[in-house]
Parts: structure tokens; sequence; C-alpha cells
């Protein structure tokens, strides 16, 4: 019997296939691999995690120097960075994340796992693949089941959340942005303009920041949670914040802004002019027409300690429990509904009208002269002159104080002429009592 031989086709076909399923194993063999590399940072990082996490308790904040951290793995370890047994640890501390990472040499992931502190992530715990690495991307995605993010901690590359709900976000730096650039900007962003473009305006931060360099720059934008940093001219202006902050170090800036349980600093001349304010506040630290001409809706204006020429709340409207405190001439000129005005310098309340159940506090012989009261609101005339008229130079009347309906004058030092309320109020019919 004559015995046949394999045709060059058969055996082409077992080469195939035996190819086929060596690749299979190889890749099958690759992934086992990059699986269990990638398990083996966990025990290094969540001992980190943990010491850290004790760190924080024990002195209220977290560590970047892994020196601090009483544990035997990093008796021998210094810094933010080190190798310890085989893998690269870094701890990172900053404003939005605080976390630990660790990788290997010549590996393509990325464990991260954000401390329970952490302003975003807390808590979570992800992994991170580089770019273009096919199966890095699928340890994260597939192997591991991780939520793709649009951003990820580390540059260029791509991070999955394995633990948590992926609700943070990684923030980018924009210098002198496009209007293409625009399109891509995110919760946590900053924007910085440095060439007097107006690179910066017209955006929304939320968690964010803009930083204002150049002139006009950061005018016209919503800040939530986030801050407006004024060096330039009249920039950061026209602005809506909301527990925000807009600090205005540039002359004329944070202008005609509207502010909701949110702070305006005025460190320079006109800053944070013509606002409105809703249970917010207006720090007037400079002497030239900060916050001036404002409105406040249950919030404060303070005229800092600039001296007595500071006029850096005057001419504003207060309603609703809101207050004035002028450590200069701040406050006169202004309009009180249901507010206080604290007179801590001469004239600093003066020639202003006060409504309903508004209070003058005249701490300076001077405070409150010339202004108007009426409904039931009081002047505390804790020194000698402070609720009467206003005087010219020569002694003349310039602006005679008026009390009208249950207004009246408190206080050892109140003007002949003014009615009295050292009787209170009439409980029954909610007025002051102008005679016992």
């Amino acid at each position: 019997m004559k015995n046949k031989a394999f045709t060059l086709i058969e055996v082409l076909v077992v080469v195939l296939i035996i190819g086929i399923l060596t690749s299979i194993a190889v890749v099958q063999y690759q992934k086992s691999v990059l699986k269990s590399r990638f398990t083996a940072l966990m025990p290094i990082a969540k001992a980190l995690y943990e010491g850290n996490e004790l760190f924080a308790m024990s002195s209220g904040k977290y560590t970047d120097k892994l020196e601090n951290l009483d544990m035997s793995t990093t008796s021998d370890a210094s810094g933010s960075t080190a190798n310890i047994n085989g893998s690269i640890v870094t701890l990172g501390v900053n404003d939005r994340h605080i976390y630990v990472k660790a990788t290997r040499e010549n590996f393509d992931n990325n464990l991260i796992m954000f401390q329970k502190g952490s302003r975003y992530f807390p808590g979570e715990i992800h992994c991170e693949a580089k770019e273009g690495k096919t199966l890095a991307n699928w340890l994260c995605k597939n192997e591991l089941g991780g939520e793709k993010l649009d951003r990820s901690l580390t540059e260029g590359y791509t991070d999955y959340v394995i633990n948590g709900d992926g609700n943070g976000v990684f923030p980018k730096d924009w210098v002198n942005p496009t209007k293409e650039d625009k399109k891509s900007f995110k919760p946590g962003d900053t924007c910085t303009g440095t060439e007097g473009t107006y690179q910066c305006r017209d955006l929304s931060f939320n968690n964010g920041a803009c930083n204002a360099e150049s002139e006009y720059d950061c005018q016209w934008n919503t800040f939530v949670n986030s801050t407006c940093n004024s060096v330039a001219t009249q920039s950061c202006g026209a602005g809506s914040y909301t527990n925000s902050s807009c600090i205005a170090n540039g002359a004329e800036s944070c202008m005609a802004s509207s502010f909701l349980n949110s702070i305006c600093e005025a460190n320079n001349g006109y800053g944070c002019r013509k606002g409105k304010f809703t249970n917010s506040e207006c720090i007037g630290n400079s002497p030239s027409g900060a916050c001036q001409e404002s409105t406040f809706d249950n919030s404060e204006c303070i005229a800092g300690n600039t001296g007595i020429y500071n006029i850096a709340c005057y001419k504003s409207t207060y309603k609703n429990k809101s207050s004035c405190v002028a450590n200069g001439v701040g406050c006169y000129e202004s309009t009180f509904e249901n507010s206080t005005c604290t007179g801590n310098a001469r004239s600093s309340c003066s020639e202003s009208t006060f409504t309903e159940t508004s209070v003058c506090n005249g701490n300076n012989g001077t405070a409150c002269q010339g202004s108007t009261f009426s409904g039931n609101s009081i002047c505390y005339a804790n020194k000698e002159g402070a609720c009467g008229d206003s005087k010219n130079n020569d002694g003349t009347v310039k602006t005679p104080a008026v009390y009208e309906g249950n207004a009246c004058c408190k206080g050892a030092h109140c003007p002949a002429s003014a009615p009295k309320c050292d009787c209170g109020i009439d409980s029954s019919t909610g007025q002051h009592a102008l005679s016992c």
C-alpha cells in the first residue's frame, strides 16, 4: 500500500491554525501578565493611601512627603516619588486632587487612589492607560470595567473610573485661549489672559479660576464656586458670581457684577463699584470709591481701615438686614431699609436715609449727622453730636437731622430737638413709644 504525503495546502492550513492558536495564547498570556502586574500595585498603593489618611487624622492635612508616613515600607523613601519594592509611587497633594499613584518601569498603566479628602474624586480608584496602547486600555476598560473620562490626571493617558461615580473633574490651565480652545472649556479649568486681547471673556467657570493679567480680561463671565483674580484695569467686571469671589487688585475691576453668596474684595480704585450683592460681602480696602454705588440685599459692605477719607461704600442702597461698617467716610449718602450703618469715623454714615427698622450707630461725633430717620428707625448717639445736624465749617447748618414717624434717638448724647426712644417698642403696636 502506498503512503500518502501531506499536500502543501494542508501543511499551510496546519501552520495557519497553529499560528492562530499561538497568537491567541500569546495575547491571553499578555493579558494575564498585564492584569497580574497591575494587581501587584494594589497592596503598596493601599498601604500608602491608608497611611496618608492616618497622617491627615493626626495633623489635619495630607502630606506629599513619603518620609512623613509612619510605615516600614517608606522608611527609606523620601520626597513625593520613590521606588518601593519595584513599584514607582507618588503622593500628590494640590488644591483639587489628593492621591496615591502607583506604576512600574516600562508599564503602560497607572493605578490612582484618591484620598477621602480629595476635592474631586474623593475615595475613588482609577486606572490610567497610555494613549494608543491597546492592551493597556483593554485592561482599564474591559477587564476592570472602567468608565472612561474625558481627561486624566497624567498627561498622555486615558482615565477610567473603576471604583466611584467619576463626578469630579480634571482641570486644564488655558493661557491666552483661542476661540476654538474655548469650545473645550470644562468645569475646573483655569483661564489666564496675558496679552490684552480679551482671551478669557464669555466663559462659564465651575470650580475654576480666571486670572486677568491684561486689561479688560475675564469680563462677562459666569462664576460658580470659582475665583476671578484681577490684576489689570477693568478686568473681571460685569460677571455673575455664585459661591465665588472677585479679587479686585486692578483699577476699576470687578465692576457692575452680581454676587450671590459671594465676596468682592476691592483693593484698588473703584473696584467692585456698582455691584449687586445678595447674601454677599464687599470689602472696600481701597479708599477710592471701592464698592460704591452698589445695592446690598441681606449683605454687608465694609469700608476698610484706610483713613478717614475712605469712601468705599458710599451712595449705596442697603435693604433686608444689610449692613455698612464704615471706618472712614465710607457709608455716607446711602439709603438704609431695615438695615444698619455703623459709623466708626468722621461723617461715616452721615446724610443718609434710614427707613422702617434701620439703625445708625453713631460711634463718632459726626457719624450719623444730617440723616433722615423715618418709620421705626433709631439713631444711637454714642458720641456727642453723632445724631444731630450736619454743619458747615463756619458752624452753620448744612443738612438738618430729620426724625419722622416713630423714628427716634437713643443714648446720652441725643440732640434736644430729637424725639427720644428710651421707652423702647410698644408690644401692642410694634412702634416706638415716644413717651413713657
